[in-house]
Order: C-alpha cells, then sequence, then structure tokens
C-alpha cells in the first residue's frame, strides 16, 4: 500500500498549471492508493460543480477546486480517482479551505471532525479533519493549529477515532519533531506510532522550513508533517517527495510518500 499526504498550498502556488501536472504525473508514477491533502482552496464566487464526489461539509465544491483539479487532471490520463471533500472556512478573502482524500479505491464511509472548540467559517483558527474508510481501514487528513491549541484540538480528534480500527493520521501538524513536550510529543505518548521512525528506508524527514506563513521567516529545516498509525503493518519505506530532489517542488511544503508491507501475523 502506498500512501501519500500533502499540505498543498493549492491556487496560492505561483506556476499552478506546471505544479499541478508535476503532482498528477507523480500519482500515477507511485500509484498512490490513499493521498491525504491540506489547504484545498477554491474560489469564493466559483460556481457551484456538479463532478461526482463525497462532500463531508456544508460548503459545496466548486469549480476551480485545486483536489477537483486533480481528479480531473488525472481522468484525463485515464485514471479514476474517488474525491471526498470537506470546506470549512475562509482563506486569504478569496477562497474556501478545506481538507480532500482522493482515492482509486472505494470510500465506504466518511467522518468530518471539528477540532476546535469552534466551527466558524470566518475565523481562520477553525480546525476540522477530513476521515474516509477505505478496505477497512480509516484515513484522516488533518491540519492541526500551534501548541497553544494543538492539545485540544488532537483530543476532540481523539474522541472520533476508533482505536479498535486500524486509523492513519497524515497531514500538517504544526509541530517540530525534535521539540520536546509538545505537540509530537503529545501525539506519540498517545500511543500513536511515527511511521517515518518505523521506516526500513528513509531519508531526513524534512517537509518544510520555517519560512512558511506563521513561522516567524529564516530557512531552519524542519519536520512537521507526519503519518501516524495505530497497526502493525511493517513500514518498507518513508520518503519526501516534492522537495526538488524526489520530483519538482508544487508547494510551501514537501510531501511523504510512505510504502507499507504485508500485515503482521
Amino acid at each position: 500500500m502506498k500512501l501519500l499526504t500533502l499540505n498543498t498550498h493549492s491556487l496560492m502556488e505561483d506556476e499552478y498549471e506546471k505544479k499541478l501536472s508535476v503532482f498528477v504525473d507523480t500519482v500515477i508514477k507511485h500509484k498512490i492508493e490513499v493521498i491525504a491533502l491540506q489547504e484545498i482552496m477554491q474560489p469564493i464566487d466559483g460556481e457551484k460543480c456538479d463532478y461526482p464526489h463525497i462532500n463531508c461539509g456544508a460548503i459545496p465544491l466548486k469549480c476551480g477546486n485545486h483536489a477537483l483539479n486533480i481528479v480531473r487532471n488525472l481522468e484525463k490520463k485515464g485514471y479514476k480517482f474517488n474525491l471526498a471533500w470537506l470546506g470549512f472556512k475562509k482563506s486569504y478573502d478569496s477562497y474556501d479551505e478545506g481538507l480532500a482524500i482522493i482515492t482509486p479505491h472505494k470510500i465506504f464511509d466518511t467522518k468530518a471532525v471539528t477540532m476546535t472548540p469552534f466551527d466558524d467559517y470566518n475565523n481562520w483558527r477553525t480546525r476540522k479533519a477530513l476521515g474516509i474508510k477505505v478496505f477497512g481501514m480509516w484515513f484522516y487528513s488533518v491540519h492541526f493549529g500551534w501548541w497553544d491549541s494543538f492539545k485540544e484540538e488532537f483530543d476532540n480528534l481523539s474522541r472520533v477515532v476508533n482505536l479498535k480500527e486500524i486509523s492513519w493520521l497524515m497531514g500538517d501538524f504544526n509541530s517540530v519533531a525534535s521539540e520536546r513536550e509538545r505537540g509530537y510529543d503529545y501525539v506519540v505518548k498517545s500511543g500513536w506510532l511515527d511511521t517515518y521512525i518505523s521506516a526500513v528506508s528513509k531519508d531526513n524527514g524534512i517537509t518544510a522550513n520555517t519560512g512558511i506563513d506563521g513561522w516567524g521567516g529564516g530557512k531552519k529545516e524542519i519536520r512537521i508533517d507526519y503519518i501516524f498509525t495505530n497497526c502493525n503493518l511493517p513500514i518498507e519505506s518513508s520518503f519526501v517527495i516534492f522537495n526538488g530532489t524526489n520530483e519538482g517542488v508544487v508547494s510551501d511544503h514537501y510531501g511523504i510518500i510512505l510504502t507499507t508491507g504485508k500485515e503482521e501475523k
């Protein structure tokens, strides 16, 4: 099984069409099975789109939605992917922002989880998680706030995730792996396994630098995007992707591509 997560930066990216093409070609090349996407944007004033999808929130799918653009471009190349979309807040005054998960497999169930104590379209701090159930496992696309709100957000998500089922948390945790007693440690102490640590083959794991929005500038390399799991599937490899070395850069974050082995008996 191959998984991919990326904070896309989507419609905010320069050379958008070129980067969209790089992303789509990479998905095909690596035969990705579940793709968790964050910072999926669509024009606020875009027309409602009737493309087949699962809408997990109140905001309709609109023409120009970044995840929709991905799925449509995959379809043009002969690859059919199913799309789950959850829009929930305003971004940069011009976009609806949300989460998406795409997969070539049948989606059997979905969940939308409000992680903040408020659900306000006009509040940029609103955070949600999107889950889908595919071949007996749950996959969640997540985008957490910083440490001042992280614990409460994670606790609210944890109340919904059924740990008796195999689950994966995939996305931007806004928590640096090397910082102790913060978000990363809180997740691990809650029983979740960092698949980067478990992987037999891996690189340096760096997924961003402090030049991204909200991190104060500079170019300090950081690992803040993760794939966590509660299951015992062996992890063959975890590599950063879209970093200019392993495929071209398509966002202000790099992605993670994870390959699992067969279930241990």
